[in-house]
Parts: C-alpha cells; sequence; structure tokens
C-alpha cells in the first residue's frame, strides 16, 4: 500500500466530517471511498480481452448517421467552438 498526503482545506474537512463520522469512519476513510466512486479501478484485461472488447466496440462505428456529409469537418467543428464559447448565451426574447 502507498501512503500520499492530501491538504484539505478546513471548510472542506468541516463539512466532511460529521458525513464521515454519521458513517463511523474516519474522515480520510470517506474521503478515499468518494474518489474511489468517482474514479473506480479499472480491471486489468489481457490483451487478448483489449482486442476483443476493440473488435466489440468499432462494430458500431459508423452505425450512425448525422445526415450532414460535413458532420466530421475539423475547421467547421473549431468555427462552432469559437461561436459557442464566446456566446453568453443569454436567452432573447
Amino acid at each position: 500500500m502507498k501512503t500520499i498526503v492530501v491538504e484539505v482545506p478546513d471548510e472542506l474537512w468541516e463539512l466532511l466530517e460529521p458525513i464521515a463520522r454519521k458513517q463511523g469512519i474516519p474522515v480520510e476513510q470517506y474521503i478515499l471511498d468518494m474518489m474511489l466512486k468517482v474514479n473506480p479501478p479499472r480491471p486489468q484485461l489481457s490483451e487478448e480481452e483489449r482486442q476483443k472488447a476493440r473488435e466489440r466496440l468499432l462494430r458500431f462505428a459508423g452505425a450512425v448517421s448525422s445526415g450532414d456529409p460535413r458532420s466530421a469537418d475539423n475547421e467547421r467543428i473549431d468555427a462552432d467552438l469559437v461561436r459557442e464559447y464566446g456566446s453568453s448565451h443569454d436567452e432573447k426574447g
């Protein structure tokens, strides 16, 4: 087992402490449990399992058409992103 040190702001600790206490575990354990829920460990696959998984995924490649022949045009995608990031998205009647 490895050890890491994580600095937690006092405000966050004060929020987590009563939750952990209610569950009967230390705050450190509660934080570790939350981290594992957000990013659970992945199973280690053999090369054969990895290849089979890739083949299953690739069966879906191209399975849906947007109906727009230019939908994968990178310049168009970039322009759309620039426009959207620059927008305030305010609703205007």
